[in-house]
């Protein structure tokens, strides 16, 4: 009940603010979590890139779904030792790929603790988690969703991003912080 009190109030909001609309019935990728008979999903305009996987349109926070990137100022190491802004270059790559088309696809999965919209996007065809992860710029949020994970396995066999060294979770860099 708490869950659909939630998904009520979060999509009252997003009616509102003109999101998106309301579909009913619709099938949407969040892992069998939730419901298949309610769903919110529409074009979203991005007004900044917070982080490697945080978005803001107007007042809207937008959390992607299954993926947790270094914190913006969370440094990680090369093959050679050398550090550099692993951080920093997720969310480059984050805004490069919302550049890439005028406006997001985005489907809500939930609303976190923080009253961040968890939503899965893309441009165009480019699922933005996928791609983050596939770069070695983000890491499937296991905790949260599979979705993920041959992607992750993927960037790690070929030694893609921060898989080319050493880095460390996200989710740890930020309980030492």
């Amino acid at each position: 009940m708490k869950f659909f009190l939630k998904l009520l109030h979060c999509s009252i909001f997003l009616f509102i603010i003109g999101f998106g609309s309301i579909h009913a019935p619709k099938a949407t990728a969040n892992d069998g979590q939730f419901p298949d008979n309610f769903a919110i999903s529409g074009n979203v305009t991005i007004t900044r890139v917070s982080d490697g996987d945080s978005l803001r349109s107007g007042k809207l926070r937008i959390r992607l779904f299954g993926i947790d990137a270094p914190e913006t100022k969370q440094q990680c190491t090369d093959a050679d030792g050398a550090k550099w802004a692993c951080g920093a270059a997720a969310q480059k790559a984050l805004e490069a790929l919302v550049a890439s088309a005028p406006h997001l696809q985005c489907d809500l999965i939930d609303v976190d603790r923080y009253g961040r919209v968890v939503m899965r996007c893309f441009a165009g065809k480019t699922d933005l988690g996928a791609a983050l992860v596939r770069a070695g710029l983000a890491l499937a949020y296991r905790q949260y969703s599979a979705s993920y994970s041959a992607d992750e396995d993927s960037a790690k066999t070929a030694k893609l991003g921060m898989w080319a060294g050493a880095f460390t979770a996200p989710w740890a860099w930020r309980r030492s912080q």
